[in-house]
């Protein structure tokens, strides 16, 4: 598949439609199709991301839709791979039943100096790339015993519920596999749209939490995110930027300006890296001056900073507040002229006009795990060297508030161009009592 091709919103979306239908993860054959009794929460937690993790999750997506661009995106995950294993982070890997061999996976990643030794390869009919979003959320108690809890799902709030039910369930598989407890929602949220301070205390954006649940108020979501969560207390967002919408109809997020992005996840703008700290994505002078979608969404961060001053943690302390660039994204963009045969003029654009192409680029969009830390860099021969001077900004204060990790850079941008990061592809599980 043609990247140019693959970034038109209309195509874009017919291709993730029919995917994601025929996605409907089970587990591998040796399991049966049972799973945990569904609980309550009887104090379990999700851990803060920087204690100790005994596994990250990532999926081997296979699809028939392009090899190239396949290729592209397992180099992001072997990437991945290669970083935790440089730390002996034992990876989990999904492989889609009837995709990729084990045999050609492990070829592929061989290239990355993997050790296959530290990979627990797993089949699934369909995996998803995003597995933090679709996929289990670890919880774990006082006494070290683990539990999975189970939103419920609606395509980050573009499908109806009786179209998600088409999909599969990895969560309840996974519990399955792993013998732990599920713990189950009707409720509809995925992990990239909550940050978890570990003692506590969770941020989400409001106008995310009423579109994946309409009909909902907020207090009824709120109650049910701390039930899950085993959270105490919420900081309410008030909404996600633009760069981040995604439209059902693959129609303009803003003006002239097509989005791949996932309707408010708060891991591309704010994140916790100890209790008492938030990073925030700061956009620049220049940035926000050069183009209309960046100038309104300099005024939503700044609306998460001042919410941010005045939040304070489950005793009352307020947070420290760190700033970290943003890419500006006429660097990373895609500029098409339009055509006839486009399909922007469905969307009342003439031959001769302007559209640009979003990725979902952040540095915030980074994986903590044991000893190490892997976010993003965009420069490459060719680009500014403004980007390049971005990219070690934010990795000079990620060193700045992880003094003891490592920081890992590597470039995401085929994930980008999906509408997630490095973040979303992954997900970490504690280290549980035996």
């Amino acid at each position: 598949m043609k990247k140019n091709y693959w970034h038109s919103p209309k195509v874009f979306f017919i291709v993730l439609n029919i995917f994601l239908v025929s996605f409907s993860p089970v587990a591998s054959a040796d399991n049966g199709e049972a799973t945990k009794p569904i609980v309550e929460n009887t104090g379990y937690t999700f851990p803060a991301e920087w204690e100790k993790q005994s596994a990250v999750w990532l999926a081997w997506e296979w699809n028939e839709f392009g090899e190239s661009t396949t290729d592209e995106q397992h180099k992001v995950t072997a990437q991945i791979i290669q970083a935790l294993h440089s730390h002996n982070v034992k990876v989990e890997l999904i492989l889609q039943t009837g995709g990729d061999s084990k045999e050609e996976v492990l070829h592929f990643l061989s290239i990355y100096n993997v050790d296959p030794k530290k990979i627990n390869l797993r089949e699934y009919k369909k995996p998803y790339l995003f597995m933090r979003d679709m996929g289990p959320l670890f919880l774990k108690n006082s006494e070290g015993k683990g539990m999975i809890a189970d939103f419920s799902w609606n395509m980050y709030g573009i499908w109806d519920r009786d179209r998600a039910k088409s999909i599969g369930d990895v969560d309840k598989a996974m519990a399955q596999e792993l013998n732990i407890p599920l713990l189950s929602s009707d409720f509809v949220a995925e992990g990239g749209g909550i940050e978890v301070n570990g003692e506590g205390v969770m941020m989400t954006y409001e106008d995310m939490a009423l579109q994946r649940n309409p009909g909902k108020s907020l207090e009824e979501i709120e109650k049910e995110y701390l039930r899950l969560y085993g959270q105490k207390k919420i900081i309410w967002l008030k909404q996600s930027p633009l760069s981040d919408k995604l439209t059902p109809d693959g129609s303009p997020i803003f003006e002239n300006f097509f989005g791949n992005g996932a309707n408010g996840h708060v891991d591309e703008v704010a994140r916790f890296v100890d209790p008492h700290t938030v990073l925030v994505a700061q956009i620049s002078e220049e940035a926000r001056n050069s183009n209309k979608l960046e100038k309104e969404d300099y005024k939503r961060i700044e609306e998460v900073v001042e919410r941010l001053k005045r939040a304070t943690d489950v005793n009352g302390k307020p947070f420290k507040i760190i700033r970290v660039p943003s890419p500006d994204l006429k660097l990373v963009w895609n500029e098409h002229i339009v055509q006839e045969e486009d399909i922007y003029p469905q969307f009342g654009f003439k031959p001769g006009d302007k559209v640009y192409q979003i990725p979902a680029v952040s540095y915030l969009n980074f994986l903590i795990s044991n000893g190490v830390v892997i976010s993003a860099k965009y420069w490459e021969p060719g680009k500014p060297e403004q980007l390049k001077q971005l990219d070690a900004q934010s990795k000079a204060i990620l060193q700045s508030v992880f003094p003891g990790r490592e920081i890992v850079q590597i470039n995401p941008i085929e994930i980008n161009w999906w509408g997630g990061g490095i973040h979303c592809i992954t997900q970490q599980q504690p280290v549980y009592t035996p």
